[in-house]
């Protein structure tokens, strides 16, 4: 065996090692949600609690009220909204529908940052953001959250008004 192929080899060992290895347990983190309890405060939100993992922060917008909710667990912080309801759609919609306004989506996924739109099984429409919970800061923290509202906000002033015809989002009570 020649020397370059004794390296190849040696190297698929260490991937094959490297491989093998396991990540270290993750070790539950005591009182998650003070954190983020202390974030909003500092920015004066109000916020439900609804259970050791997971919040709720209403927010009025275009005079209408969607429910942010914050949910942890050992890694990571998810804030999700529904902005809209499948069966708010227009009503005879059909798959070209559809198909209009998640393009709309997708491209406003790529065009705007820290925006991502996603769908339940019913075609229900959300807004979310991620972050690792253990590198999260309140700066940190803000830039990803405040994608939510101004995620419901585009939806409301950009994409639902473009649509033929147009979707009625009536927020939430």
């Amino acid at each position: 065996m020649n020397n370059l192929a004794k390296r190849v080899e040696q190297k698929k060992e260490t991937a094959l090692k490297k491989d093998e290895r396991t990540e270290p347990a993750v070790k539950p983190i005591k009182n998650p949600i003070a954190k983020i309890q202390g974030f909003l405060e500092k920015k004066d939100l109000n916020y439900e609690i609804i259970d050791e993992k997971t919040l709720i922060v209403p927010y009025e917008i275009d005079g209408k009220l969607f429910k942010p909710t914050i949910s942890l667990d050992d890694k990571w912080i998810v804030v999700s909204s529904m902005i809209i309801k499948s069966k708010d759609f227009p009503q005879g919609m059909n798959d070209d529908y559809i198909l209009q306004i998640f393009r709309k989506l997708l491209r406003a996924i790529h065009e705007l940052p820290e925006i991502n739109y996603d769908i339940d099984d019913q075609d229900n429409i959300f807004v979310s953001a991620d972050m690792r919970y253990d590198i999260t800061d309140i700066q940190n923290f803000f830039s990803e959250f405040l994608a939510i509202p101004y995620g419901i906000k585009h939806f409301i002033e950009k994409i639902a008004p473009s649509m033929d015809p147009p979707i009625d989002v009536p927020g939430f009570e």
